[in-house]
């Protein structure tokens, strides 16, 4: 979105979460708090997004670090939330909007980001507050509008009257402003309260001063206004968001046998007619296809799955599975497998930076690390690809096409095995074995009768 800039207040120390961890660096179930606001913004097409850090800020900048559009600004001392939103005012052109949030507020969309500053731009207002009409209120501070609709005042709880304690319209802390009308009410701003704080709900007072109208935008779902002060907020975030983000899969052809222990990140995608069983977790960005079965008790991790592809009780982490495998049950793919089709990894069996081709088996207790297998290979019990040496050097083994490993058998990298070769059973191989060749190392056979005797 040009000429838009976000401003997150991120400073805080969050005393009620009662936590050494910065406040929004705890997680609402696979991703910080902070990370879902920033990706909100970038997901508004917001392209410069400035993060006020204070409490631990080595801490929050260090986790931000590999985020392109993000640059975090020091508020040294925490003078309140106009304090914190001045820190951005040198990176504020006259002719930007700027969006303004508290960086506890995970559940924002984007949709509810873009919406908001568009309306500011179209009502060509000097700023927009963001609202939302609960059943409720409470303690929280009214938005009292005047004849046309628009901003007349925010009141507190304790300074309503008893006209405008029965107001059921609240004030969010979520803003879009003009940037110009913006930096001049900064220079407005003054501590003259009980705190000795310069507060962001002064600034529309600021911009009505001036002579412009100032908006007041009604967020269409209600769930998306909830901030994060305690423990019990974070169960209560989390909740939402899982319910929303199940919700969503369900109404776009993902059946889940039991929606309320399945557990799906907000950046997962998945095809229609997968079926997702309970205790199952997908995180990250994973990716799955049509056609699947995931579960029971499975736990998926930024991975992109295939279609038609089963998988049971097993982990998989950062790897590929392509269309029709067959994963466990308790099978451990570890990061940078690549299975293509037609794959059976099953009970026990381990892989970790290893490629699969087609339609090859490691079908129980076997571990496969840092190794090149071939398409239709077949690996029996008890296999290890034993990828480190007395150096501590990781090393490859390549197992070619059609070739067959026989049970309890070590293969020590850097090895080769050739196409349609058998390892028999037992052996431990160092050396490169030929194509079409039958490799057996182990000792000769001894029987010594009646010893047993003695």
């Amino acid at each position: 979105m040009s000429n838009v800039k976000a401003i997150i207040l991120a400073g805080g120390k969050g005393t009620r979460m009662k936590s050494e961890l910065p406040k929004v660096l705890h997680k609402i179930y696979d991703k910080c708090i902070i990370d879902y606001v920033c990706d909100a913004c970038e997901d508004a097409k917001i392209k410069d997004i400035f993060v006020i850090v204070g409490h631990k800020h080595e801490m929050v900048e260090e986790h931000l670090a590999s985020k392109n559009n993000v640059k975090c600004l020091l508020q040294e001392y925490q003078l309140g939330t106009g304090h914190a939103a001045m820190q951005a005012q040198d990176y504020i052109e006259d002719d930007d909007y700027v969006f303004v949030i508290n960086g506890d507020q995970p559940l924002i969309s984007s949709q509810t980001i873009s919406s908001l500053i568009s309306f500011c731009k179209q009502g060509n207002y000097g700023g927009v507050v963001l609202s939302a009409i609960i059943d409720n209120p409470g303690s929280l501070g009214r938005i009292i509008r005047d004849n046309h609709g628009n901003l007349n005042r925010i009141v507190e709880r304790k300074d309503c009257n008893d006209e405008e304690e029965r107001i059921n319209e609240i004030n969010i802390g979520v803003y879009c402003f003009k940037g110009k009308l913006l930096k001049d009410s900064f220079s407005k701003l003054d501590d003259n309260n009980a705190q000795n704080e310069y507060y962001i709900t002064d600034v529309p007072y600021h911009i009505k001063d001036m002579g412009y109208n100032f908006g007041v935008y009604a967020i269409a779902d209600i769930s998306e206004y909830q901030g994060i002060n305690s423990r019990e907020e974070l169960s209560i975030a989390t909740s939402t968001l899982l319910d929303k983000t199940r919700k969503y899969h369900m109404n776009n052809g993902v059946t889940l046998i039991d929606p309320s222990s399945t557990y799906i990140s907000l950046n997962a995608e998945i095809g229609k007619d997968t079926i997702i069983y309970p205790g199952t977790h997908i995180q990250g960005d994973t990716v799955i296809g049509e056609d699947c079965i995931i579960g029971p008790n499975s736990h998926i991790i930024s991975s992109k799955i295939g279609n038609n592809v089963i998988v049971e009780t097993s982990k998989i982490t950062e790897s590929i599975i392509k269309d029709n495998c067959k994963i466990g049950p308790f099978a451990h793919i570890r990061p940078k497998t690549n299975l293509d089709k037609n794959v059976k990894v099953g009970s026990f069996a381990e892989t970790k930076n290893v490629n699969v081709g087609e339609n090859t088996k490691i079908p129980h207790l076997i571990y496969t690390g840092d190794a090149d297998i071939g398409r239709d290979v077949e690996i029996a019990c008890g296999v290890i690809t034993a990828n480190m040496n007395v150096n501590w050097e990781k090393n490859r083994t390549v197992i070619n096409d059609k070739a067959f490993i026989g049970c309890n058998s070590v293969l020590l990298a850097p090895v080769t095995v050739g196409k349609n070769s058998i390892v028999g059973a037992g052996s431990t191989i160092t050396e490169d074995i030929p194509d079409n060749s039958l490799a057996i190392a182990r000792e000769k056979q001894v029987i010594k009768e009646n010893y047993n005797k003695k």
